[in-house]
């Protein structure tokens, strides 16, 4: 065979480093048995890595880590956003024995898939209740599979720095940290479309590589039952614009391919055939399609065009700051042995990119996915390190400017973590005059573990400065990610409890107060932060619905609270209902007969939120005592207070 040499793709007269190809120029190779047609030889991603062996004792010290950030302080924060919808589906799924159609108080859910619901629902089902370890189990093990693939593969195709980096990577950027433990949908289809394009890679050049592309393939179809389209789009645009810019066109017509594509429609067609013939074709075209249709608007286009990439250069906080390592020189000859999986992982940020980059509607967190192939390039620099250490006799190699100013940055970070935690563990002794501030108070215990993490930190990463072998550059990373990690669950994670406000107290008290509680019903529908604590069934009936068709006299219905009469917001469309509660205007929908209130309860993320959106508890009044004088305070507030706004 023939000595292979570099071939470079020049665009624009100028060499793109992540456009390399890696194809032999000379020798014959047997032909493609899938299309009878020559086949260029493609280099494996990654060659065989030189970077030193690392103790046995750090993969067992990852697990730890990956373990601890997952699951620590999981149950910290009360149900927030989008968390009890998604609980509250996968029990009604359960109450309704029907878990084919997810359905929001009998009615249909047409905004997504049910995979994340399934799993809740089998969660909830195993420990005998739908509680906040139900809702956001699913979420955490999902960071636990998602740090295992970017381990995997970074290992397999990198070297063992890099895996221990990519996994840490994911696991401690500032939106994983943020949103990767909660119980809504992105950490769930982050770990499965993202893992299911790393491990695409596994097999993109082994001759046993379908079975790689076959999982990979499943995993998309996963991932689309459980956010939608979006997941089968990246997955097919991604690989196979990989293939055309490798110049393996071929391929993608190929049996190995086609089984991917196989693997990723059958989960999906499982369950949307079923549907469809049990909600009809208007649903099933909702679910997969009704949100996209929706943020697919020009509003806003500029302010999101220009504040898109500095969202999520910041999301990805603080491992983004390491892209700066690609300005040194001697860096970027040493990636090119990498370039071919350099080449795909762009790809796929780029197709992601790009994509939520043109729609005004779309949310940073939808990039969840790709921090898992991000995660491959933040540890790229950390593995040049480790490299060119190893082979160094001093172990005094440069390093890149870049990476050296991350270390230093993550060391002053560490600083003012442990000083910030000093501070609110002992805020309400000193003399300040924020109150706020005084009540932020951080527990003992908490602050110790944060300064402990903060010192071992610092040292690390010292150590590793003057010293950057493999085995101090793996502490190091363990350190950082123990750091931001933990530090965030013992320590962000009880100031954050602090200010925010859970309604589930007052209404488990609610039902403890009715007559009949499991008659309760809506009138139109009420938020799922009120359906999720309440431990019955609330049925929704329109909100024209005569007294004569309550089950009940007890019903409840949405409103809003405001300050002050100068906060309302004036309505549009149904005639609105005022009155005064607790020294606050309560805004509601009219009702066809008269009621009085019994209970109102906020379900804002804050108690001082104002607006706050509330669930009003009403009593229908018999239509004798509508005939006499009025003597409540809400008949007093309707004489007064109450209008019909246009």
């Amino acid at each position: 065979m023939g000595r292979g040499v570099w071939r470079t793709v020049r665009v624009g007269g100028q060499t793109n480093l992540f456009q390399h190809l890696l194809v032999e120029e000379q020798g014959t190779f047997p032909a493609n048995e899938e299309t009878g047609e020559p086949r260029s030889r493609v280099l494996p991603f990654a060659p065989k890595s030189q970077g030193g062996r690392l103790p046995p004792v750090l993969p067992w010290a990852l697990a730890l880590t990956v373990i601890l950030v997952s699951f620590l302080g999981i149950s910290t924060l009360p149900m927030i956003g989008e968390e009890p919808r998604r609980g509250q589906v996968a029990r009604e799924m359960y109450w309704a024995g029907d878990w084919l159609v997810p359905r929001e108080q009998g009615q249909l859910y047409c905004t997504r898939p049910p995979l994340q619901n399934w799993l809740i629902g089998a969660i909830g089902v195993w420990q005998g209740t739908f509680d906040v370890w139900a809702v956001r189990l699913p979420s955490a093990l999902a960071l636990v599979l998602a740090a295992g693939i970017c381990w995997t593969v970074a290992k397999r195709q990198i070297g063992p720095v890099a895996g221990t980096v990519a996994g840490i990577a994911y696991l401690t950027t500032g939106q994983s940290l943020t949103i990767g433990q909660l119980g809504e949908t992105d950490s769930l289809f982050a770990a499965l479309l993202g893992g299911a394009l790393l491990m695409w890679i596994s097999g993109q050049n082994k001759s046993e590589g379908g079975w790689h592309w076959v999982i990979a393939g499943f995993l998309a179809g996963l991932a689309a039952l459980t956010k939608g389209l979006q997941a089968p789009v990246y997955f097919v645009v991604s690989t196979a614009g990989f293939l055309l810019i490798s110049r393996q066109g071929n391929r993608i017509a190929g049996k190995q391919y086609l089984a991917s594509m196989g693997a990723m429609v059958l989960p999906i067609a499982l369950w949307s055939i079923p549907y469809c013939l049990s909600a009809g074709l208007q649903a099933t075209r909702e679910i997969w399609f009704g949100q996209v249709e929706e943020r697919l608007a020009t509003r806003g286009f500029f302010a999101h065009f220009v504040s898109f990439p500095v969202e999520t250069m910041g999301a990805m906080l603080p491992w983004s700051l390491l892209l700066a390592a690609w300005a040194d020189r001697p860096f970027r000859r040493w990636a090119t042995k990498y370039r071919s999986l350099i080449t795909y992982l762009m790809v796929c940020l780029t197709v992601g990119f790009v994509s939520l980059w043109v729609i005004p509607e779309a949310k940073n967190r939808y990039f969840l996915p790709l921090y898992l192939p991000a995660a491959l390039l933040f540890s790229l620099p950390w593995q040049y390190v480790s490299e060119t250490s190893d082979e160094s006799s001093n172990f005094s190699p440069a390093q890149p400017r870049g990476f050296v100013v991350f270390l230093r940055l993550l060391q002053a970070l560490a600083v003012l973590g442990g000083a910030g935690a000093i501070f609110f563990c002992f805020a309400k002794f000193l003399p300040i005059s924020a109150d706020a501030l005084r009540k932020l108070q951080l527990p003992l215990l908490s602050t110790a573990v944060i300064c402990v993490l903060a010192v071992l930190t610092i040292v690390a990463i010292q150590l590793t400065v003057r010293n950057p072998t493999s085995s101090n550059l793996a502490s190091s990373a363990l350190a950082i990610g123990l750091f931001l990690g933990v530090g965030h669950r013992v320590g962000i994670l009880p100031v954050q409890r602090q200010l925010l406000w859970s309604p589930r107290e007052q209404i488990q008290s609610l039902a403890g107060e009715l007559r009949a509680p499991e008659k309760l019903s809506s009138l139109g529908p009420v938020p799922a932060a009120f359906r999720f604590h309440y431990p019955y069934f609330v049925r929704q009936l329109p909100r024209e619905t005569p007294v004569e068709g309550l089950p009940d006299p007890v019903f409840c219905l949405t409103g809003t609270m405001y300050a002050s009469q100068a906060r309302v917001v004036p309505k549009s469309g149904q005639p609105v209902l005022q009155f005064s509660w607790n020294g606050r205007v309560i805004v509601c929908p009219r009702l066809s007969f008269s009621w009085e209130p019994r209970r109102v309860i906020a379900l804002g993320r804050t108690p001082t939120r104002d607006p706050q959106p509330v669930v009003i508890v009403g009593e229908a009044l018999p239509k004798a005592k509508t005939e006499m004088p009025p003597d409540t305070a809400f008949a007093r507030a309707l004489e007064t207070g109450p209008g019909t706004h246009p």
